[in-house]
């Protein structure tokens, strides 16, 4: 016998039976949605630069030229909304108002009707003119337009509401099969290198589980935030309530903020309500501003590239009472009030990458394509093993 042997690890029977179990579970999860894995991935990569591919298809609808730099100054937001009435449905009411994220970008009317159709108005912010007009129908599954499409299919798997509450349920069930996988692959008899590493001239069977492991090991923590991250996004209330069930002082949504009618007192325009955010928070640039569309609701601005505020996420939220002009509270990095609230605020730049500039985006988009090898090397790996049990 050679007494330089490894040693031989034996597993206990009740952790095998165990994993057999966790492995079940991870196999069945994966067989029933995991589909949904490269749909949801396939799309968020799409989706990670969406503005940019969408300017690339419609640069006339998208995009403008924009002045010398000592000229480069946008119209007043009065002018632009003119801009945006002239060309919307009779009795519109508008709803948000979206700045550009470059200079050669257009700004972004929203505008809902009676029936439950809406319209995206696209102003040149340089010259207060209209640039074109998306339609969507109410509860339409399939938008007309190829990136708005690919939007819907990935929240709501072109399904409408419903679809909504059924890819965040999907998402969930996904998070628990990563986490089975991970428990399943978690190495109990101590060999950590290859739990880690693809194997060198390995059969196609090995080389298939091991791009199918390392791939699911190395971007679980980024798949992992970017699926719940999805679930906040479409069950947002649920999401925030069960957060402020662990962290009592969290805050809810700012659009749950009311305004308060006084009596002779008209409620004032976009204009002035972006007029009072900048007085006293002159930082930053404009981002959007999310209309009342109650008699008691309110002014919701957003600020981006707020210097000195973030190295991750320079956003700032203002909420200001459309009457008063009371500023009835700021959302920002450095004005949190809870753990909560900081878990809160990372969900959405979790998920678009934005959080950490063109890296995060840029590893987004790999997690993406990252979730096509992992859904079909777990497809092939079934197929491998029931053709072994034949």
């Amino acid at each position: 016998m050679n007494d330089k042997a490894a040693p031989i690890i034996m597993r206990p029977a009740g952790g095998r039976a165990w994993r057999k179990w966790w492995l079940k579970i991870h196999l069945y999860l994966g067989l029933f949605i995991g589909a949904l894995l490269l749909v949801f991935g396939t799309t968020g990569a799409m989706l990670v630069f969406w503005i940019e591919i969408d300017e690339w298809l419609n640069p006339e609808l998208r995009t403008v030229i924009a002045p010398a730099l000592d000229k480069a100054a946008f119209q007043p937001l009065h002018k632009i909304m003119r801009a945006a009435e002239q060309v919307a449905a009779p009795n519109s009411k508008f709803t948000t108002v979206y700045g550009s994220l470059s200079r050669e970008g257009v700004f972004a009317v929203y505008a809902s009707q009676p029936s439950g159709n809406w319209q995206r108005i696209f102003v040149n912010p340089y010259l207060a003119q209209a640039t074109g007009v998306r339609n969507y129908r109410v509860n339409e599954w399939i938008p007309d337009y190829l990136m708005d499409a690919i939007f819907s299919l990935h929240y709501a798997l072109l399904m409408g509401e419903n679809g909504i509450i059924l890819a965040a349920i999907c998402a969930l069930f996904l998070i628990i099969s990563l986490i089975t996988g991970l428990i399943v692959w978690w190495p109990a008899n101590g060999q950590w290198s290859k739990a880690f590493t693809i194997k060198r001239n390995a059969s196609r069977v090995r080389l298939n589980f091991d791009l199918h492991k390392t791939f699911s090991l190395y971007f679980f923590p980024v798949l992992g935030a970017v699926l719940l991250s999805g679930v906040y996004m479409n069950l947002n209330d649920p999401f925030i309530w069960m957060t402020q069930h662990f962290s009592a002082t969290t805050r809810g949504s700012p659009q749950l903020l009311e305004s308060f009618p006084i009596p002779g007192i008209p409620p004032m325009d976009v204009e002035r309500a972006w007029s009072l955010a900048t007085k006293h928070y002159p930082e930053g640039e404009f981002n959007s501003i999310s209309l009342p569309e109650t008699i008691t609701g309110v002014y919701v601005i957003s600020q981006r590239n707020v210097p000195r505020l973030s190295s991750y996420w320079s956003e700032r939220l203002i909420t200001i009472d459309q009457y008063s002009g009371k500023i009835l509270d700021v959302r920002a990095p450095n004005a949190r009030r809870s753990a909560g609230e900081t878990f809160l605020d990372w969900q959405w730049p979790l998920h678009t990458g934005k959080a950490f500039g063109w890296f995060g985006r840029i590893l987004v988009l790999l997690c993406g394509l990252a979730c096509s090898v992992i859904y079909i090397t777990g497809v092939i790996r079934w197929l491998q093993k029931r053709g072994v049990q034949k």
